[in-house]
């Protein structure tokens, strides 16, 4: 509800000026002035926000009126509407902070509603201004960083109290009476901090600087001294900012130390790890000769014991060293597999585009043997495509993922071996790690996949493997079978996941209980 005053002796014209006011403003709230003590009685206790008068008043006139508001309420819009007065009236009254003048005829009636409409805007917007102006000298205040404003040649204009404290000063009257160019130089010996007149005739806005303060105590203390040249009527004036950045700099050399150290401890770590290394290929040489060779030794013996002297064992002697033979057998087979894995994990594997096609083929040939022995048929689907891969690692891994999938069947079932591959976007890998289970997600390599990957698949028709054993499988020495039913070592898909993630890529199966399985390996396309 807007509540206006109207101030007039004659009854027609307020009731004219509160019809055209009431058609600008539907919900309007008038109070009528007809004579001195009214009007008294109206302005004792001020709820109104903007007042009609006339100028001719039978006991006074619209001056005296404007300048009792005026003196009360200066921020109170007031609008004579008159047809007594004069130019003159009109100018003294403007003069007086009028809002506007507007003469009493038909036509001008429209103009009042605009005038009225206009000086409440503008009450609006000063309002507005003068809120957001106290927030900002309340926020200038409440700044841990010193800002103010200076002439060109250093005087001081205005500053707020963290500036103030900087100086050293309580008022502003006592920071005016130092200049701050002569005061800016005795603390800032390193450079003149203010903008210099060379800089602001060649259009220079803005300038920054780190200046160190030196203390009383011997220390330092760092401030940025950030400055913006302003014109105001074409009068150059500064605008600064300091603040104190001295955390910020033993923060920057706390920082720089650190670094420092840690550099020199990778260096350090970075040779341990040499030389661990070292001691791991001394230790893999070891093993490899020195553990072989009594296991080959066994072997052997065990395997002339039974050749030589079969006859004169009886069955139980012929078990034994049958045992102590293959038990020899598998204890090589799983150095040769733990040094395998060890290589994998520590040797450099160079990438390169290898045809799928062509080492599906190497490893058949290699298991020839062994698919024949079991009468097992495998299935290469289509042409397959070219991966990023390092050959002699795919092999193997291949070998291994076939070589269980003729393996891991029931007694009695012909193994059968399906082999394809498709592409894969770059969303769908995002996607595997959720939605393919027993997926293992791999560690960084050097190598990025590309926007598009290949999935190889080769599947099975074997005993399956239960869904809560998709991701134990892959890790060392898992073994979910005893060796009297599906011999092995239990490192195979250790080999398998270690290759594929040294080669940027991943691995995968999809198998239930006797439903058979699939793995997946995904690499880069070539």
């Amino acid at each position: 509800m807007l509540h206006i005053l109207i101030v007039d002796d004659n009854p027609t014209d307020r009731l004219l000026v509160k019809r055209e006011l009431e058609q600008e403003i539907p919900e309007l709230q008038v109070t009528e002035v007809v004579d001195k003590n009214e009007f008294f009685d109206a302005i004792a206790n001020k709820s109104f926000a903007l007042v009609v008068t006339d100028y001719q008043l039978r006991w006074t006139n619209g001056l005296e009126i404007l300048t009792a508001i005026k003196s009360r309420y200066p921020d109170c819009p007031v609008i004579m509407f008159t047809n007594s007065g004069n130019e003159e009236i009109a100018v003294a009254a403007m003069k007086a902070g009028l809002d506007d003048y507007i003469v009493k005829s038909p036509r001008h009636f429209v103009r009042l509603r605009v005038a009225v409409q206009g000086a409440l805007e503008r009450v609006a917007a000063r309002r507005q201004e003068a809120r957001l102006e106290n927030r900002l000298q309340l926020l200038l205040e409440n700044l841990n960083v010193g800002v103010f404003s200076s002439t060109l040649d250093g005087y001081l204009l205005e500053s707020n109290q963290a500036f103030l404290n900087l100086l050293g000063v309580s008022n502003l009257t006592e920071a005016q009476a130092v200049n701050l160019r002569q005061l800016f130089s005795q603390l800032f010996p390193v450079g003149t901090p203010l903008l210099t007149s060379t800089e602001v005739s060649r259009g220079k806005s803005q300038k920054a600087q780190e200046i160190s303060i030196p203390q009383a105590d011997g220390q330092s203390k760092w401030v940025l001294l950030t400055q913006y040249l302003n014109t105001n009527d074409d009068e150059g004036l500064i605008d600064d900012i300091v603040e104190d950045i001295t955390a910020l700099k033993q923060a920057e050399l706390a920082l720089r130390q650190l670094n420092e150290t840690l550099a020199l401890r990778v260096q350090q770590r970075t040779a341990e790890l040499e030389d661990v290394n070292s001691q791991l290929e001394a230790f893999a040489y070891s093993v490899s000769h020195d553990l072989r060779a009594p296991l080959r030794a066994i072997e052997s013996f065990a395997q002339i014991l039974l050749d030589s002297y079969r006859t004169q064992l009886d069955a139980s002697g012929q078990n034994y060293l049958d045992r102590i033979r293959r038990t020899a057998v598998l204890m090589n087979t799983l150095i040769e597999n733990l040094l395998d894995y060890s290589r994998l994990s520590r040797s450099k594997l160079p990438l390169e585009p290898i045809n799928l096609n062509a080492v599906i083929a190497e490893a058949l040939t290699q298991l020839a043997e062994e698919l024949k022995n079991k009468h097992a048929r495998v299935t290469v689907a289509g042409t397959l495509p070219t991966v990023v891969a390092h050959h002699d690692t795919l092999l193997r891994v291949l070998i291994n993922l076939l070589t269980n999938a003729i393996k891991f069947v029931a007694p009695g079932v012909q193994p059968q071996v399906r082999v394809w591959a498709e592409e894969v976007e770059e969303d769908r890998l995002d996607m595997g790690d959720k939605e393919d289970k027993g997926n293992i997600s791999t560690s960084p390599t050097p190598h990025t996949p590309p926007s598009q990957s290949i999935r190889l698949w080769i599947e099975d028709n074997g005993i399956g493997i239960p869904e809560k054993y998709h991701q134990q499988i892959f890790g060392v020495f898992e073994r979910l079978h005893g060796e009297e039913t599906y011999p092995g070592t239990g490192i195979g898909l250790a080999i398998v996941n270690k290759g594929v993630e040294r080669m940027g890529g991943r691995v995968g199966v999809e198998s239930s209980l006797n439903q058979g399985s699939r793995f997946w390996i995904q690499l880069s396309k070539a």
